[in-house]
């Protein structure tokens, strides 16, 4: 059952990896814009969090490879390798986990369509979105690495890959916060009204929608 979860975390490294690349690809062709675009005005601790989250997700995606394969070579070894925990329940949650964070994420990746930048395009930045998930959050890609991490933690159990998550989920958070600042200098009011619609990783709109379905099927 272990090697199927190692299949598992295959695929989805791979669809992660494909899906940022393809999409990438497809707005430089189609719109001739870079969409990857990095280079926000930041502070000096903000660049040095956004090249430190870009070498984190790398080396973590490696780990997961490593790890994956049962292969011998490791990034880090002890006391990083060490289990915290083996259960086999604890799996299948991370794997529900890892799926939900996928759905937001190419439901995100749908919604933004040409817009969707990696970071802040200062010359491009695109079109404000606020349909589809952008209704219930303002960062679901952000919600979609943080579920994608934590996921991973709990299918693996190792030390490493909850360093990897806690710092992950603490630069973004920061991150988030800066571009939520960038943003609003770019999009003004719409995007401060927007703001105080829609929470920064979920709304209570879910769970008024939830309540209204489940109340609908009670009345039927």
């Amino acid at each position: 059952m272990d090697q199927f979860f190692n299949y598992i975390q295959i695929f989805f490294l791979a669809f992660f990896l494909t899906l940022i690349v393809g999409n990438s690809i497809y707005i430089r062709r189609k719109k001739k814009i870079n969409p990857i675009a990095l280079k926000i005005k930041l502070k000096r601790l903000g660049k040095l969090l956004e090249i430190l989250l870009l070498l984190l997700v790398n080396i973590w995606a490696m780990e997961v490879l490593f790890y994956s394969l049962n292969l011998k070579s490791r990034i880090f070894g002890w006391p990083f390798n060490q289990k915290l925990f083996d259960a086999f329940f604890v799996k299948p949650i991370g794997l529900a986990l890892i799926i939900l964070g996928f759905v937001l994420l190419v439901w995100a990746v749908v919604n933004l369509g040409t817009s969707w930048r990696l970071g802040i395009s200062e010359a491009n930045p695109g079109n404000l979105v606020k349909s589809g998930i952008f209704r219930y959050c303002r960062h679901p890609i952000y919600v979609f690495f943080n579920l994608y991490f934590l996921g991973t933690f709990l299918i693996r159990g190792n030390l490493i890959f909850l360093i990897f998550w806690v710092a992950v989920a603490a630069i973004l958070h920061y991150q988030a916060i800066s571009e939520e600042k960038y943003l609003t200098k770019i999009y003004g009011k719409s995007y401060v009204d927007y703001s105080k619609q829609v929470g920064r990783y979920i709304t209570f709109k879910i769970v008024a929608i939830w309540s209204n379905i489940k109340g609908s099927k009670q009345s039927a």
